[in-house]
């Protein structure tokens, strides 16, 4: 008889993640936008901290004086406090730019419910479920 592999015991549990997504826009017909980065994290703290660097480091320079100021006031002002809110609340939020070129880069995240399994002794597997 061949030898089975022993099952492995797993502690399962649902949690709620921030799906992190940067996407551009060549224009308002751009379909579909170019994915920049996509990342599951842990809080919104972490997903707003996400989207103020990303401004600051990738777009300074490409942006006409009226874009900056947006940018730095959502960054550093009211913005992202209320970003940070609405994701608390659970609902979906982001902001977007219009770089000098025309290119709209856009941030999004949204709260998602996905599966944790932890597996005894390894790791952990996530899987993301969109609940609507």
């Amino acid at each position: 008889m061949p030898a089975r592999p022993l099952p492995l015991d797993h502690t399962v549990a649902i949690r709620t993640g921030y799906w992190f997504e940067a996407l551009c826009y060549r224009d308002a017909r751009d379909r579909p936008p170019e994915l920049l980065d996509r990342a599951m994290l842990d809080t919104p703290e972490e997903a707003v901290r996400r989207i103020r660097l990303q401004i600051r480091t990738a777009h300074p320079f490409a942006l006409s004086p009226k874009e900056v100021h947006r940018a730095l006031t959502w960054a550093d002002d009211g913005g992202r406090i209320h970003t940070l809110a609405a994701l608390h609340r659970g609902e979906t939020a982001g902001f977007s730019i219009v770089l000098r070129g025309g290119l709209r880069p856009e941030w999004r995240v949204r709260p998602v419910d996905y599966l944790s399994l932890t597996p005894t002794p390894t790791g952990t597997i996530r899987i993301c479920v969109r609940v609507t």
